[in-house]
């Protein structure tokens, strides 16, 4: 498969780096590594980020002239679906994808003083747009600079973790910003809580926070335009990385039930079962073309593009399925807390409705065909 964006599925280095991301994946502890992160309240290992910023990983998409590698997208959505099939908790396309596009797009010294931490994989860093549950794309921002204070509230800010930067996109005289907040300045107020795929989220309330003139990241229409790609970004990878956590699911249900027996043959060789896995298997296929399409679309500036909902809404709703149908075929060993199929299941829920559930982009995805999009 080829696509306009020089991508192909089968291209030696991609695979190349599909490779090594699996091993080392697996080689840092799998599902029990995530056991952990769920026992703590730091939301990812730090130190496993580091690793991934060694690794060149957090600075894919980062400028080479502050540490980054300047990649692409492609190279980036490989190792988000290979951190969907170890349901690993770091915040990679938060931080790595989309705040990475945010910085990428400044020319201040503290945007590439900030790219220059994540690209060492030195510091996470978050992005806070969201203002209301439930929202689809980038909202009237409420939240606002007048006089150099920053005021507002942000909901479900994800990727959280207490050495997180935070940039906060706004609105200002003159359009949007997006500017870099201090945590631990005067007026900010900040509630976490644990999700289900073990990372943790924030909410905060700015009340009259000092924003100083080098802060200010982006503003105006180029604010707009990265905001705008930044989650178009965001929302192509999450499908990725469900398509490759609903793939491990698969694998791993497939591999159950050639493993157990009843009345005297293994699961696998029931007819009834073998189609359903079919089935399954069909439909993560066409999840994982539906956001390669989709990847397409955001590359060439469509960032309206149909391809975008459709794809978060297949990549959703096989995830949800596959953790469905894995529970039920696991039987009641899928419920316990020591099974491993639990850690996805958890997972592919929290995963499905960040940026827009199922039957939210599939609304959108009919309003911009009949829009001709």
């Amino acid at each position: 498969m080829v696509s306009d964006m020089g991508w192909r599925v089968d291209d030696e280095v991609q695979q190349m780096l599909r490779d090594n991301a699996r091993a080392w994946l697996a080689e840092i502890g799998g599902a029990g590594r995530v056991r952990k992160v769920r026992a703590s309240t730091d939301g990812f290992d730090n130190s496993i980020w580091a690793e991934m910023g060694a690794l060149g990983w957090t600075g894919i998409l980062l400028p080479e002239s502050t540490g980054g590698s300047d990649l692409g997208l492609a190279p980036s959505l490989t190792l988000a679906e290979e951190m969907g099939r170890a349901a690993a908790p770091e915040p990679y396309i938060v931080s790595a994808i989309m705040a990475a596009t945010l910085l990428s797009a400044s020319s201040t010294d503290e945007a590439a003083a900030l790219s220059a931490a994540l690209a060492k994989g030195e510091r996470s860093v978050t992005l806070a747009w969201q203002e209301q549950r439930g929202v689809l794309g980038l909202p009237s921002f409420a939240t606002r600079i007048s006089g150099g204070k920053l005021s507002g509230t942000k909901v479900h800010v994800p990727g959280w973790n207490s050495g997180t930067a935070l940039l906060v996109a706004a609105a200002a005289e003159d359009g949007p910003v997006v500017t870099l907040v201090d945590i631990e300045a005067p007026g900010v107020n900040i509630t976490t809580r644990q999700l289900a795929d073990s990372s943790y989220c924030a909410d905060i309330v700015l009340n009259n926070v000092a924003v100083g003139d080098g802060a200010i990241l982006l503003s105006g229409d180029a604010a707009h335009k990265s905001l705008s790609l930044a989650l178009a970004r965001g929302t192509v990878a999450i499908s990725a990385q469900m398509d490759g956590l609903a793939t491990a699911l698969w694998q791993m249900t497939n591999d159950y039930l050639r493993q157990r027996s009843q009345f005297g043959s293994p699961l696998s060789s029931f007819q009834a079962l073998r189609h359903r896995m079919v089935d399954l298997y069909a439909e993560i296929e066409l999840a994982a073309a539906s956001w390669r399409a989709a990847a397409v679309a955001v590359e060439a500036g469509d960032l309206a593009s149909k391809d975008i909902h459709s794809a978060k809404a297949r990549c959703s709703q096989i995830a949800q399925d596959m953790g469905r149908w894995a529970i039920q075929y696991h039987g009641a060993f899928g419920y316990m807390e020591e099974a491993d199929v639990g850690l996805y299941v958890h997972a592919g829920l929290c995963w499905s409705s960040w940026l827009g559930n199922p039957a939210t982009h599939r609304r959108a995805a009919l309003m911009a065909h009949r829009g001709g999009r």
